[in-house]
């Protein structure tokens, strides 16, 4: 899709961390849309580390980034507690926001970030990668379709719980069902772990959450909050929608399926991916079912390599492009931004209310009110951190 008559907007990437890494690799893909200009990162090593390859500048502090730079846009990769600061100090200058998941570790962090964009007018796309995975693109096109009839259950099966909260899961789902949660109930087990002599967790917590839908929908959730650690990774994650005529299967490692009745009979339609040559590897052009009429999602960016784009894994490289793109178009064009502010918002606080459901231990309304036990913990968290002031909002 390349298109040099594109404006080329000046990107700012702040935060040289993993996820950083993977965001600068990405932007090198899209030159006729971005040039990355500066990295910036409290650890100046990292950031000169990550910017010379780029030919960018390195800073230590995002103010001196923002005046020196004078970006278009910056990217955010920076601890969660700390995306509403860094969103504030960029939206005061006019500078347009891609911020990575969580959107903002509490709703009223989240309200910083959207007070600041509603009084600048700057955009704002927020890095959610599971609805934009090639295979999550067909398997919504698949219930578009018709394909299993009627969506009656979810479930997410040994789900990712990024900082307590299951967000991505949360964004799946309001995705697939294309409704509102009405009522949550959860379920919490905490056991002690004997990790802390090796550097592993002291503690974790089980959560099995059920979820209720304005149009009928059930959908369960199980988690655990350890999942990232050497204890708990690996184990195999599964995603289900089932409906009146079939079902769609989602599993690490490329496992889809699309199961549906055919002519009585129980028919499995494995995802399939075609491949092009590409410079360094074989590039995925095509995600296909087999189904008649055939569904299929085309890669638009198969002329180039994008990190973590291989034929049979979750291919984050192309949803982080269409994160970029998506903003590239809500600046250049004022088009809306594909997963803006409202959408992060909700489904974080979807995730904050599973996390309070299973602390009272009884169901609870979707939306919440009061600031949670949960929250409340993070806001002092956050005091001690950056100080009193870090947390100015003045809309609820």
């Amino acid at each position: 899709m390349r298109d040099v008559g594109l404006q080329r907007l000046r990107l700012g990437l702040i935060g040289a961390g993993r996820r950083g890494q993977a965001h600068a690799a990405t932007t090198r893909e899209l030159p006729e849309l971005y040039e990355l200009v500066a990295v910036g990162d409290v650890n100046e090593a990292s950031a000169r580390a990550m910017a010379a390859p780029a030919g960018a500048r390195a800073y230590g502090d995002v103010a001196e980034l923002l005046s020196q730079e004078r970006p278009d846009v910056v990217v955010i990769v920076t601890p969660p507690d700390s995306h509403h600061l860094v969103a504030r100090i960029a939206a005061e200058r006019g500078v347009h926001l891609l911020i990575e998941t969580p959107l903002g570790l509490t709703r009223a962090m989240m309200d910083v970030i959207g007070e600041a964009a509603d009084k600048t007018g700057v955009q704002v796309e927020v890095g959610e990668n599971y609805g934009r995975r090639p295979s999550e693109r067909l398997n919504y096109a698949a219930l578009r379709a018709g394909q299993i009839g009627r969506v009656v259950h979810l479930s997410a099966f040994n789900a990712p719980a990024n900082h307590d909260s299951a967000y991505h899961i949360m964004s799946l789902f309001q995705r697939y069902t294309g409704a509102e949660v009405t009522e949550i109930r959860a379920y919490a087990h905490r056991t002690a772990l004997n990790g802390s002599g090796d550097g592993g967790p002291d503690a974790e917590s089980w959560i099995d959450a059920m979820l209720s839908y304005e149009n009928g929908i059930s959908a369960s959730c199980s988690y655990v909050t350890s999942w990232t650690t050497p204890l708990r990774w690996g184990r195999p994650r599964i995603i289900t929608v089932e409906g009146t005529e079939g079902y769609i299967v989602t599993a690490d490692g490329g496992m889809n399926t699309l199961h549906r009745l055919d002519h009585g009979a129980g028919r499995d339609i494995r995802l399939r991916v075609e491949t092009g040559a590409g410079p360094a590897q074989k590039i995925p052009t095509r995600y296909v079912y087999d189904t008649i009429p055939e569904l299929s999602w085309s890669n638009p960016f198969a002329d180039r390599v994008l990190t973590d784009a291989e034929p049979a894994g979750i291919a984050d490289g192309l949803a982080r492009t269409a994160e970029l793109v998506s903003l590239h178009r809500a600046v250049s064009e004022g088009a809306a931004p594909e997963y803006g502010i409202a959408a992060a918002r909700r489904s974080q606080e979807l995730g904050i209310a599973i996390i309070e459901a299973a602390r009272v231990g009884q169901p609870i309304s979707s939306k919440l009110r009061a600031e949670t036990l949960w929250e409340r913990e993070q806001h002092e968290a956050l005091r001690q951190r950056w100080g009193a002031g870090a947390l100015r909002v003045t809309r609820r």
